[in-house]
């Protein structure tokens, strides 16, 4: 099948922010201490590698029709060739990077699935988004559970009080 421009366009302007993101991760990878941390940061790295393959078989006018959601499965594992031991980031910050690229990956992927034309390769590009998203939970339930919530709670007159705010509003 050949590909709209849009489809060809957002998934080109994609892979070099993928090749960019691997190789962070790469360098995360070897410099991470903490073994959940790094092993999420792995998993990671290997979808991102397999998201990789897909879009440029996604490309392939010979190929296209027949790649599918089933194929962001196919994961293969990765050896990683840790040359340099520190990016020069705390652990700390290393977290919070990753946690963020992420849900950056994530909204990519669903945004630009929003805009794709050809069927399986907007549900694939909402699939990947999936899968960052899960990535994204699983750093997110590790931090919080390593790390001190800093986000202020509301009190239950705040909530309350948004809460029949928006009753009026809704006539409920």
């Amino acid at each position: 099948m050949i590909l709209k421009m849009i489809d060809l366009s957002l998934m080109s302007e994609h892979l070099p922010v993928h090749k960019a993101e691997l190789d962070k991760l790469a360098s995360f990878i070897c410099s991470l201490e903490d073994p959940t941390v790094k092993q999420i940061a792995y998993e990671q790295y290997v979808i991102m590698k397999n998201h990789v393959k897909v879009m440029i078989g996604l490309m392939n006018p010979n190929q296209n029709e027949q790649i599918t959601t089933a194929d962001l499965q196919n994961w293969e594992p990765v050896e990683i060739n840790c040359q340099v031991s520190s990016v020069g980031m705390s652990q700390e910050n290393m977290w919070t990077e990753l946690k963020t690229s992420a849900q950056t990956m994530a909204n990519n992927n669903f945004e630009s699935s929003l805009r794709m034309k050809a069927k399986n390769v907007r549900n694939i590009h909402l699939h990947m988004a999936m899968q960052q998203s899960m990535i994204l939970d699983r750093y997110t339930e590790y931090m919080e559970s390593m790390t001190e919530d800093t986000a202020p709670e509301a009190s239950k007159a705040q909530q309350i009080e948004a809460m029949e705010t928006f009753k009026k509003m809704f006539n409920l």
